[in-house]
């Protein structure tokens, strides 16, 4: 593992547990996680609402355009810890704004509270919000290292266009690889001016027609700070490079088998 490239998720850095991230990144060993449609439709909701001009976001925004990077997963380049070790970032974001500075914004959609709710007052706590801003910053951080650093070269874009689509034919193989650049070419980003996350949460609404949801968002900024980002990231490796896991935490809820299953010496 010394010499290892660990290919990082910035939902990890999130949602983290140093011991489930251990085992996935150095055994393939984890829970899989099922999507629901009914997400996965709301998440599609939200991106079409907010596309083009991104004072819909938040009207104090600067003059700018948010656009949809695809819904496709991409790879940055090889990037380089504080300790000099390799890593790459890999992941689709929800949304980017282009300014007419040629700056950007990194935007995250989450379907979560932001504010007491007129009927549950008491399930709104005043410090939420900024316990999940603190939570969701990292993702934002690794969504710009990875949209300012995208990996554009064609033999490593072949290789994993034919892993993931199983392509054997080689104009196939060509044609994907040219529509990847072409992606790239859109949703590559220079210099940020703006990491922000949108907080979206229905209001309710029932009539004799039927349920009629109305949604609210609050724009939360985030402020930008990549040297202490690239401090987390090098605690992260420093985690992932140990000869031996973590020891299981009673926090996680998200990984049954360092609950049930894990035994160390069968590991090794």
């Amino acid at each position: 593992m010394k010499n290892k490239e660990y290919i990082i998720n910035p939902s990890a850095l999130s949602y983290f547990c140093s011991h489930c991230e251990f085992l996935k990144q150095n055994y393939n060993l984890f829970n899989s996680s099922i999507s629901a449609g009914i997400t996965q439709t709301l998440d599609s909701l939200e991106k079409d609402y907010f596309l083009g001009d991104c004072r819909k976001i938040d009207p104090n925004l600067p003059e700018g355009e948010v656009i949809d990077p695809y819904n496709d997963t991409f790879f940055s380049k090889t990037l380089k810890d504080k300790k000099d070790r390799p890593f790459r970032i890999k992941g689709k974001g929800d949304a980017i704004i282009k300014f007419k500075d040629n700056t950007c914004g990194i935007i995250d959609y989450k379907t979560s509270k932001f504010q007491k709710h007129i009927t549950k007052p008491d399930s709104f706590k005043p410090d939420d919000l900024e316990k999940k801003i603190r939570e969701y910053d990292p993702q934002l951080h690794a969504y710009y290292l990875l949209y300012s650093n995208l990996e554009k070269d064609k033999f490593f874009l072949r290789d994993k266009y034919i892993k993931r689509y199983r392509a054997k034919k080689e104009e196939t193989i060509q044609k994907g690889v040219k529509r990847v650049l072409e992606k790239i070419s859109d949703v590559e980003v220079k210099k940020a001016k703006i990491f922000g996350l949108v907080f979206i949460y229905p209001e309710g609404g029932i009539s004799t027609e039927g349920i009629n949801i109305k949604m609210t968002h609050k724009f939360c900024e985030v402020k930008i700070d990549l040297d202490n980002f690239m401090e987390k990231i090098t605690w992260y490796l420093d985690i992932m490079h140990q000869k031996d896991p973590p020891p299981p935490p009673e926090s996680c809820n998200n990984c049954i088998m360092h609950k049930h299953f894990f035994d160390l010496e069968k590991l090794n």
